[in-house]
């Protein structure tokens, strides 16, 4: 399909398992703090876990509770400094080399393009900025003095978030023909926001 020529086009990525074929926040919190560690902290949070499996606990909610556990307390520094070696290491070997392709097809089109994802925006800015992206979104990791909070910074960057936070980063969006592409629920109103949606697939 081919947006309108009289209209702006704007190409919108999901990043795990659209851009990815994995999620990378929690192997993200494995990275830092190890392998041996992140299984032992897991125990506490079982419950949370069971609880999203009942439908008893948000995942969201869950999420924080990973968050608050994993990376609650790391200073800012070392957060960078993880969030650039996992970047190199780790992110090149789950990336979708169709995606990649359909990213770089709408680059060459003089497209607009954002990322916009749940995953934090620690390791999505960089990452976004250095394959292209003119506008990265995410979740928000909350500081203070130096450190990581354990919370968040606002809401979680799923669902309707989605929208809210690329009309902020993009003006006039209503006048674009937009593609967007994602692989879950929490694509849905991005989705149906999109002149061209493409649900788990490229093309």
């Amino acid at each position: 399909m081919q947006a309108e020529n009289s209209r702006p086009a704007l190409a919108v990525f999901d990043f795990d398992g659209t851009l990815t074929d994995r999620h990378t926040f929690w192997r993200y919190m494995r990275f830092i703090v190890g392998p041996r560690a992140f299984w032992l902290n897991m125990i506490p949070l079982l419950p949370q876990m069971l609880g999203v499996l009942l439908g008893m606990v948000p995942l969201m909610q869950a999420r924080l509770a990973f968050i608050e556990r994993y990376l609650g307390g790391l200073s800012q520094e070392q957060e960078r400094e993880h969030a650039r070696a996992f970047i190199a290491g780790h992110l090149p070997l789950w990336l979708r080399p169709e995606a990649l392709r359909r990213l770089q097809w709408h680059q060459s089109k003089g497209h607009v393009t954002a990322l916009v994802s749940n995953s934090p925006e620690n390791y999505l800015q960089p990452w976004g900025k250095s394959v292209g992206f003119d506008h990265v979104c995410g979740t928000r990791l909350a500081t203070g003095a130096q450190r990581l909070t354990g919370g968040i910074d606002g809401r979680n960057c799923v669902e309707q978030e989605k929208m809210t936070r690329l009309r902020g980063c993009v003006a006039n969006l209503d006048t674009f023909d937009i593609y967007a592409y994602g692989d879950s629920s929490g694509d849905a109103a991005l989705l149906e926001a999109a002149t061209f949606p493409f649900y788990r697939n490229w093309y």
